[in-house]
């Protein structure tokens, strides 16, 4: 039996679109909360024109991008720039206890829906705003997205080969960062608010969160006033340290040795027991000089291996050693598959969809996965039901394009 929701009753106007913010409300939306998604027809949320697409077949409702990010939601449609529309989203806001938003700063003011215009009329509002640098600061008015981020935050910098160009880390990481810290700070204005019946503004810069998943960028500098720079898949504590071909196509295993007595082990495993007593690799200093030629040692062993069968006997000998797993893996993984990890939901343009669950299980708190919405498929139900607006207010507002399109 469902236990009752953590968030239950807690009512949110997303302004909010891309991952960033959308991400952050999806967990308070999947442990009770009512999100209502503000969305506009005339210009889309990028994750709606983001593929994949279920079937190759692009439309607003098939982006399996979009759905990943946004279970459990209602959405609505509304033309921001038309004098009704305001005062529709006014409803929406008077309604919510808390209101996101990710749009460059200014935007939101410009049509009289910022923090300051909220709070004169509803004081206890959370209002939280997320963008690239903040609210405030040279930079803040510059637009981007995770991208640019990656750039701006260093993180490129990090990634790649030593004798080569940045490069980005494969996907837009900096967008699954900032929501952790979003959350934590939602959660912690409700309690501040139950605590003193008090509002606030959340400002969070996006930028600002990424410092602390980049240490060796900033301490080398700070402590040694020297470049961390790019190692490829090297460390500076361990060795063998690196992505190892593995029997077939693209197949690969993953392998870290700490300690000179994991090296002792790992020369057993692999059948090359003279070199525990190499003078080139006795040491962890010492395979760090010779990492070159130590990973081609490696990769001699593994390449005739299944990259399932190194790593379990790696890990049956106490060596730290995982599958480089693909898609395919991932979808058929038996530890995710065991813990109920992935909710097959179907959608309506999208068929049967594997969202995301919690990776947290609580013996008390329980947690919903729902599908995504259809862009403004919502629009009756939470202006006439939630807002309680008149049927015949309603039928005008769509009359008066105020939905941007025609039911």
């Amino acid at each position: 039996m469902m236990n009752e929701q953590v968030f239950s009753g807690i009512k949110v106007a997303e302004f909010a679109w891309v991952i960033v913010g959308p991400s952050t409300s999806r967990y308070l939306a999947e442990h009770g909360a009512t999100i209502v998604k503000i969305e506009s027809h005339k210009r889309l949320d990028t994750l709606r024109s983001t593929s994949p697409f279920a079937g190759n077949r692009p439309t607003v409702d098939s982006s399996m991008a979009f759905g990943r990010h946004n279970p459990n939601k209602y959405s609505v449609s509304i033309d921001l720039q038309h004098p009704n529309g305001r005062k529709l989203a006014w409803k929406l806001i008077q309604w919510a206890d808390i209101v996101t938003e990710s749009f460059s700063p200014g935007t939101m003011e410009k049509w009289g829906l910022g923090y300051e215009d909220v709070r004169k009329i509803k004081p206890d509002i959370i209002y939280l705003s997320s963008n690239m640098y903040g609210q405030t600061g040279p930079y803040a008015s510059r637009g981007g997205f995770g991208g640019t981020l990656l750039s701006s935050s260093g993180l490129m910098h990090l990634t790649g080969w030593p004798e080569q160009v940045p490069k980005e880390p494969g996907y837009v990481y900096t967008d699954f960062i900032a929501p952790k810290f979003t959350l934590l700070a939602l959660i912690a204005a409700l309690s501040y608010r139950r605590k003193t019946g008090k509002g606030q503004h959340l400002d969070v810069s996006q930028m600002e969160t990424i410092p602390y998943f980049q240490t060796p960028l900033n301490l080398e500098y700070q402590a040694n006033g020297r470049d961390a720079g790019r190692i490829g898949n090297r460390s500076t504590y361990a060795a063998p340290h690196g992505v190892y071909r593995c029997k077939g196509e693209h197949r690969y295993c993953v392998i870290t040795v700490f300690s000179d007595e994991e090296w002792r082990t790992m020369c057993k495993v692999i059948g090359r027991p003279e070199l525990a007593t190499d003078s080139r690799y006795v040491t962890v200093l010492n395979r760090l000089k010779n990492a070159d030629t130590l990973d081609k040692l490696v990769e001699e062993w593994t390449i005739d291996q299944s990259a399932e069968e190194v790593m379990r006997l790696m890990q049956e000998a106490g060596i730290a050693a995982a599958v480089a797993q693909n898609g395919q893996d991932l979808d058929n993984d038996p530890q995710l598959k065991e813990r109920g990890y992935f909710w097959e939901v179907d959608h309506p343009e999208i068929g049967g969809f594997p969202y995301h669950g919690m990776p947290v299980k609580s013996s008390e708190v329980s947690y919903e996965v729902k599908r995504s919405p259809c862009l403004g498929e919502h629009n009756e139900y939470v202006y006439t039901k939630l807002l309680g607006i008149s049927d015949l207010e309603f039928a005008q507002l769509l009359q008066d394009g105020v939905f941007e399109f025609e039911h």
